[in-house]
C-alpha cells in the first residue's frame, strides 16, 4: 500500500484489493514455477488452491508497516518496505516450518529470493499503475484548464 500518502478510506481499499490480486496471482505463478522444478512427482489437492490467497492476503496486511499518517522521507519508504518484506520472508518460512515441512537450505534460499523476486514485481505493477492513472489525471487537469482559458476569453 503507498506509504506516507494521504488516501480516502475507498482509495485505501482499492488499493489494498489492487495489491492482494496482484500479489496473489504472482504467488500462483510462483508455486507453479517452484513446484514444476523441485517438486515435480508430487502431486496437489484442491487445498492447495487456498494456500495463494492467503499468502496474498497476509502479505498485504504485512503492509500496515508502510503505513504513515506523514510524508515518508525516501530512507523511511525503503527502510519499512525491507520490514516488510522480512515479515513476509518469516511468514512463509514460518508457517511451512510450522507445517513440518521440510526443505533443504538450497530450496529454502531458492524460496526467500522468489519471494524478494515476487515482492519487487508487486511494487512494479502497483507503481505501474500508479503511474499511468497519474498521467491520465494530468491529462484531464490539462483539457479542463484549457476549457476554462478558453471560456475566459470568450
Amino acid at each position: 500500500m503507498r506509504s506516507g500518502n494521504r488516501q480516502s478510506a475507498k482509495g485505501f481499499w482499492s488499493e489494498f484489493m489492487m495489491s492482494f490480486f496482484v500479489c496473489t496471482a504472482c504467488i500462483c505463478i510462483l508455486e507453479g514455477i517452484l513446484g514444476m522444478i523441485f517438486f515435480p512427482e508430487q502431486g496437489v489437492g484442491y487445498d492447495a488452491f487456498f494456500s495463494p490467497p492467503l499468502f496474498g492476503f497476509v502479505s498485504v496486511l504485512f503492509g500496515v508497516v508502510t503505513y504513515s499518517k506523514r510524508e515518508l522521507t525516501m530512507r523511511e519508504v525503503i527502510v519499512r518496505r525491507c520490514i516488510h518484506l522480512l515479515l513476509i520472508e518469516l511468514f512463509v518460512v514460518g508457517i511451512n516450518y510450522a507445517a513440518g515441512t521440510m526443505f533443504s537450505t538450497g530450496f529454502v534460499i531458492v524460496l526467500v529470493f522468489a519471494i524478494a523476486v515476487v515482492f519487487v514485481a508487486v511494487y512494479a505493477v502497483l507503481y505501474v499503475n500508479d503511474k499511468r492513472s497519474a498521467v491520465l489525471f494530468n491529462e484531464e487537469l490539462r483539457k479542463f484548464q484549457e476549457r476554462a482559458a478558453q471560456k475566459e476569453e470568450a
